[in-house]
């Protein structure tokens, strides 16, 4: 591990000088940022149990297809659709469009199943296990990666140079 630094150090041009590990300050601020993120996993998840809890399902009906090409499909082989679904709530008609595409053609008028939130009937999805907004799943792996490889670093610089 230590010619690996020794190596960095000598491609930058630094002066080559044993690694005596990573300075304590910067182990704590892993530690903050790595808890922060599973913190922040934690609000997530909860915020979308409550949206999950709190949301409506009614049905929808498509009203148009968007068809969009990956900017890698130079040919256009390879269209992606998008559905638009109309739904009324309390009298009013919300239009939403799929945050994600689909490799087959909806058809219009074809009915589907919404999950709405009912106090903003905006924030929707289509199906009925879809949550609107960021996946938590990336901040407890980030945030649980992060606290291993700072746990790791820490206890490598408390080891004595003899077992080093």
């Amino acid at each position: 591990m230590e010619s690996v630094f020794a190596s960095i150090l000598l491609i930058s041009g630094r002066p080559t000088q044993p690694f005596t590990g990573v300075p304590p300050v910067v182990m704590v601020i892993f530690m903050v940022v790595s808890v922060a993120l599973i913190v922040l996993g934690l609000v997530i998840s909860r915020k979308r149990q409550s949206w999950l809890e709190h949301s409506q399902i009614t049905e929808g009906e498509i009203v148009e297809v968007s068809k969009r090409y990956e900017r890698s499909d130079k040919m256009g082989q390879s269209p992606i659709y998008f559905p638009v679904v109309s739904f009324s709530f309390k009298g009013r008609t919300f239009k939403i469009e799929s945050e994600t595409g689909m490799p087959r053609i909806s058809q219009v008028g074809e009915k589907v199943e919404v999950r709405f939130n009912p106090e903003n009937p905006y924030d929707s999805t289509l199906g009925t296990s879809s949550i609107p907004g960021t996946k938590p799943g990336l901040f407890f792996v980030l945030g649980a990666l992060l606290l291993v490889a700072s746990a790791i670093l820490t206890a490598h610089a408390q080891m004595p140079i003899a077992l080093k």
